[in-house]
């Protein structure tokens, strides 16, 4: 069950769990105890000393689920993931009663909350064990017994980070790198905090890098400084009674957990549509006489709600993108209708790429000012072949752009491996997909007149390979085409689905977060049995943002026409009726 910490906690409060804290570090150096807390009433489960038969306890502290300004929604949330953990827990003996949920708005919240658990399981473990000491040896006879209780306990924390709408875009599992930094712009008192993409370099956070010097910008600024102060102090504490600490997402600087999970990387969410072009639109056999035209899309926010961290994640995401694509460009065989990108740009080219997608008429903005002012009644049209949209969200309004500016077919007509009828058959499970392949052509032909692309959602099988490949090799070979292009996004959007089976938007991806719950629940279980550390072989020590520490990172989910039934249906991420079948 997942509850959600309250917003309003008294200063006292605070003061006096803080207070607790220091008292109870000293506590365990000196071996003292004696002092006794309830536990927090705001938890699910039973007392936290109370012990399951083989897999111990587990507190889990994520945020609330993300809410995008758009009606489209990331399949994967936060809610989604606690469930998917906690049933995976109780399939490794963890009873359910010994398992504790929150969410959370904010990061103060959190911190509060996951101080309150660390210090009441500290104090009435102590307790307990005095209490059953009885002679002169219960001193080491308590130490012993509260080092078991404590050893049997995994606290599981995705701090809440400050995202902007549009980085929600891309799910909530989105993970940043939050530092302590003083900044000039504050008072000494009010130390701001830095946050940046995970795997990316700190850029100052828009809530203290302001130079504002306004009392609202300082007190924010100084609760969150303080958040991130008694988090990482109750998370050390934790550790140092013998508990276990699982970092999600996010890392903070100054604090080194048992095991970290980035659930995914901004690099990996860019690379991976990068490779699909590669792949789909096949560049390794493409020549520069007859170069394929693509388009990479850099989604921001307004200027006004924009932030030092949006660029940060654009930076780091086209420098993924540009490892892939960047060499293409350089050779000759891919060009930018828009002219955005050629053999000269560099991994600082990013800049050029960003655009404002706060709303979707920005998206239909930009994609016509790169593709030139079209309608379904233009006798011409610049030909293009794949877009690289980087969410789902941007990838849902450049399909509809594209429709009203008059390209037809769909992305199964390029270089295809299946037909449309072929997709949906094979989804229904009625046969087997069908497959063909169209050769493209090594020069472009001479002729510029605009094809007649019929490709739509008619039905495809091999006997009509041969005129399929004609028309294809017609309608993509000039600079004027109607043909659809190859469209990628990110986040798995539910209603962006049916757009995947008809082939207007070729591929999504999203988090294993089926592979990394089961995964993080048996990482979970030889922790609180003091087992190694082996549950699979995504497990593996690395650094991320200066930290090395065990990491368990699944890859992602690339789902495509071809691949949808066995990567999200017959899994249970969606049902048939979501794909619109």
């Amino acid at each position: 069950m997942t509850l959600h910490g309250g917003r309003n906690r008294s200063g006292l409060r605070r003061r006096t769990g803080e207070a607790l804290t220091a008292v109870l570090t000293v506590a365990l150096v000196f071996s003292f105890s004696g002092c006794s807390l309830a536990p927090d009433t705001g938890e699910t489960s039973s007392s936290p000393t109370t012990s399951s038969a083989n897999s111990g306890n587990a507190a889990i502290f994520t945020p609330s689920d993300g809410i995008t300004l758009s009606q489209h929604t990331p399949l994967n949330k936060w809610t989604a993931f606690v469930s998917e953990l906690t049933a995976s827990l109780q399939n490794q003996h963890m009873k359910k009663s010994s398992i504790t949920a929150k969410s959370f708005d904010n990061l103060d919240d959190q911190s509060q909350a996951v101080q309150d658990y660390v210090v009441s399981h500290i104090a009435s473990s102590a307790s307990s064990a005095s209490s059953s000491g009885g002679s002169t040896t219960g001193a080491g006879s308590s130490q012993t017994k509260d080092a078991a209780s404590a050893k049997n306990h995994t606290i599981i924390v995705a701090p809440v980070t400050d995202t902007t709408d549009s980085q929600r875009q891309y799910g909530d599992y989105f993970g940043s790198h939050i530092t302590e930094k003083t900044s000039a712009s504050v008072s000494s008192s009010s130390p701001s905090t830095t946050e940046s993409p995970s795997g990316a370099s700190s850029d100052t956070d828009s809530s203290s890098s302001s130079a504002s010097p306004s009392t609202t910008s300082n007190n924010a600024s100084t609760t969150r400084h303080e958040a991130i102060v008694r988090l990482r102090s109750a998370l050390n504490l934790a550790r140092n009674s013998g508990m276990h600490v699982v970092l999600l997402s996010s890392t903070f600087e100054g604090f080194t957990p048992d095991l970290f999970v980035p659930m995914a990387s901004v690099a990996q969410m860019a690379q991976v549509q990068a490779k699909q072009l590669v792949s789909k639109l096949e560049l390794d056999k493409t020549s520069k006489e007859n170069p394929k035209q693509i388009e990479v899309l850099l989604p921001s926010g307004s200027s006004t709600t924009d932030t030092a961290d949006v660029d940060t994640f654009n930076k780091t995401a086209f420098s993924a993108i540009w490892e892939v694509l960047g060499p293409y460009f350089r050779s000759g065989a891919v060009e930018s209708p828009s002219g955005l990108l050629d053999k000269n740009s560099s991994a600082d080219s990013w800049k050029l790429l960003k655009f404002n997608a706060s709303n979707e008429d920005s998206v239909k903005k930009e994609l016509t000012a790169r593709l030139g002012k079209q309608n379904k009644s233009a006798s011409t049209r610049t030909r293009i072949d794949g877009i690289l949209s980087m969410n789902d969200y941007v990838a849902s309004e450049v399909t509809e752009t594209l429709t009203s500016m008059g390209y037809t077919g769909s992305s199964a007509d390029i270089n295809p491996e299946i037909s449309i009828a072929g997709i949906v058959d094979n989804i229904t499970g009625k046969k087997d997909l069908k497959k063909s392949k169209a050769p493209d052509p090594s020069v472009a032909p001479s002729t510029n007149g605009d094809a007649d692309s019929s490709g739509g959602s008619s039905s495809q099988d091999s006997s009509s390979s041969d005129s399929s490949s004609s028309q294809q090799s017609d309608d993509t070979g000039g600079l004027n085409s109607s043909a659809w292009p190859i469209v990628t996004g990110y986040g798995a959007y539910l209603d962006n689905i049916p757009n995947i089976v008809d082939g207007q938007q070729w591929m999504t991806a999203l988090e294993d977060r089926k592979g990394i719950g089961s995964t993080l629940a048996k990482a979970v279980a030889q922790l609180n049995t003091s087992q190694q550390l082996n549950a699979d072989d995504s497990i593996r020590t690395e650094t991320s943002n200066g930290i090395s520490a065990p990491t368990l990172q699944k890859e992602l989910l690339t789902v495509s026409a071809s691949n949808l039934k066995s990567v999200l249906i017959d899994t249970n991420y969606v049902t048939a009726a979501d794909a619109g079948l």
